[in-house]
């Protein structure tokens, strides 16, 4: 399968699961209510930290063993059952152990509530190792399917717990779990040739996933918390109302990413198994194109998200609109470091989108500490724009510098490519 074909499968899945997600998303945030919601995301905020924390990158490192057929599959499908198992209980461990120094952000909220959120991490570690696995075989398809499988059980769940029995907070870390235990059942099924366990240790496999992940990690953690420690900041200097407000322009915000998000996949798998000197050519039209449609639905979020969100969510979540009208830049933008870092990483060189993304969450902290006690959820929008833009234009530098390539290459379209879009979209019609 090409990587056009590969990119219009994952953003066709994108475009469904967004259908989906906004309706479960509605649905809970109609029964929650804000303050509920806002509790919501926050023990989704422990399951992704924990998750961040606890999976090394090792993820990114069998996807690429496998791309590369470094080591013999079972042995990675072995290794990765034994890690998710390892390191997140470790996570589980330190998480606790260090509940004193954050035990004020998740005040209000059920203990119980709190030891799945936790406990939810495991899953999400062996789902994402298993997920990024499949991508290193290039089987786009399979990882729609587990996405699909997830967010189709999400809704379900929803439906059921919230919707029909009304079981508020509880109900919704029910639907948390199913979820996940669902994409795990798909993925599992893919990979039932290479399941039975195998002596992985008696080779390099997991000094050199280490030594790769840990690269690709630090660049992924460093990013998840410039994408979600402002909702740390905003409980901090806040309430849970406020993370609700916030967490739902986050959302709307994120949709908007199912662009580039859908190259991710086929992106990595590509480079990384070409040896071409133009290989970056089909990112750099991914990152233009992709620009172009965010724009496209930021000006549709300026004039419509006010009525989008009365309609939708109701009247009680109108104080989302300002938050996500600030975040819109820094969303237009993030392609620039979404696909330039991946293109980066996939050459062997994740160490330049980490470089970047530090620096864009120094950035962020700043901002937050500064902003939100003046400008509350609407703050923490400003921080997160202005960091995103920080670390797309450091990754530009980056990737420019490594390359042959210059800005005009980044953001014009030439004839050539006017021409190779339109005999693509031939061929496609032509299927």
């Amino acid at each position: 399968m090409t990587f056009l074909k590969k990119s219009i499968s994952t953003f066709a899945t994108s475009v469904g699961l967004m259908v989906v997600g906004m309706a479960s998303g509605i649905i809970a945030a109609r029964v929650l209510g804000p303050e509920l919601k806002g509790q919501a995301a926050l023990l989704t905020t422990i399951t992704e930290f924990l998750f961040m924390g606890g999976s090394l990158g090792l993820g990114s490192a069998f996807s690429f063993h496998i791309a590369k057929q470094h080591y013999p599959s079972r042995h990675i499908l072995s290794c990765a059952l034994f890690s998710s198992v390892l390191l997140g209980g470790l996570a589980i461990g330190v998480f606790y152990l260090t509940m004193p120094l954050h035990r004020k952000v998740w005040t209000g909220i059920p203990q119980e509530l709190i030891f799945f959120a936790a406990l939810l991490a495991v899953l999400s570690i062996y789902a994402n190792y298993l997920t990024r696995i499949v991508v290193g075989y290039g089987r786009i398809n399979a990882m729609n399917a587990g996405g699909i499988a997830s967010s189709l059980t999400n809704f379900v769940s929803i439906v059921l717990l919230l919707l029909v029995c009304n079981f508020g907070l509880n109900g919704m870390m029910g639907s948390f779990w199913l979820a996940a235990l669902a994409q795990l059942a798909v993925l599992l099924y893919v990979l039932r040739d290479d399941l039975p366990l195998s002596r992985f240790w008696t080779s390099s496999l997991m000094r050199n996933s280490i030594s790769y992940g840990v690269k690709s990690q630090a660049l992924l953690l460093i990013n998840f918390l410039n994408y979600r420690i402002d909702i740390l900041f905003l409980k901090h200097f806040t309430d849970a109302t406020s993370v609700g407000y916030y967490s739902l322009a986050v959302g709307m915000a994120e949709l908007m990413w199912m662009v580039p998000n859908a190259a991710v996949a086929p992106l990595f798998s590509g480079i990384a198994a070409s040896e071409a000197i133009d290989r970056s050519q089909i990112t750099l039209r991914t990152v233009r194109w992709s620009m172009i449609f965010l724009c496209i639905l930021a000006i549709g979020g300026f004039l419509f998200g006010k009525l989008f969100i009365r309609f939708l969510y109701g009247a009680d979540y109108l104080p989302s609109f300002m938050p996500f009208l600030w975040l819109l830049p820094g969303i237009c933008l993030f392609p620039i470091f979404k696909l330039l870092a991946i293109d980066l990483s996939a050459r062997g060189k994740p160490g330049f989108g980490t470089i970047s993304s530090a620096v864009a969450l120094v950035v962020n902290i700043v901002a937050n500490v500064f902003l939100i006690p003046r400008m509350g959820a609407s703050g923490a929008a400003l921080a997160s724009s202005i960091s995103y833009v920080c670390m797309s234009l450091l990754c530009m530098f980056f990737f420019l510098q490594e390359t042959k390539y210059r800005i005009r290459h980044i953001f014009i379209i030439d004839r050539e490519e006017l021409q190779f879009i339109k005999n693509a979209v031939s061929r496609y019609v032509s299927w």
